[in-house]
């Protein structure tokens, strides 16, 4: 089963075609990531959720490994209970899965909003 891209270009070269992969598993691995983000982000405390205003934006970078590192407040919530919360919540997901070879990435940052908004 072809998928809608191969159809409309089925004469693509070789490289199209490892370059949709790798484009698949890139959108395939952000999802993965923003999943067990928002997987987790349920558990907020109501507290938290009272105090915010919006929520709170992280960023970080995820190593080929899995592993982060640079991870930071991109935007505060208004909260400074929910903004920690949105930190070690990261933190506790962390280790993510390995990026995929194919994606050509060795590291990846990502912003994510955390919080009930």
């Amino acid at each position: 089963m072809a998928n809608g891209q191969e159809t409309r270009a089925p004469i693509a070269s070789k490289g199209k075609k490892q370059a949709d992969t790798g484009e698949a598993a890139a959108s395939r691995y952000s999802g993965e990531v923003a999943s067990k983000l928002a997987r987790a982000n349920r558990r907020v405390s109501k507290s938290a959720q009272t105090k915010a205003r919006n929520n709170a934006m992280v960023a970080f970078v995820v190593l080929a490994n899995g592993s982060i590192s640079d991870l930071r407040l991109a935007k505060s919530s208004g909260s400074p209970e929910l903004d920690q919360f949105a930190l070690n919540l990261v933190r506790q997901q962390a280790p993510f899965p390995p990026i995929p070879p194919e994606t050509g990435m060795s590291s990846w940052l990502f912003k994510a909003p955390i919080g009930p908004f």
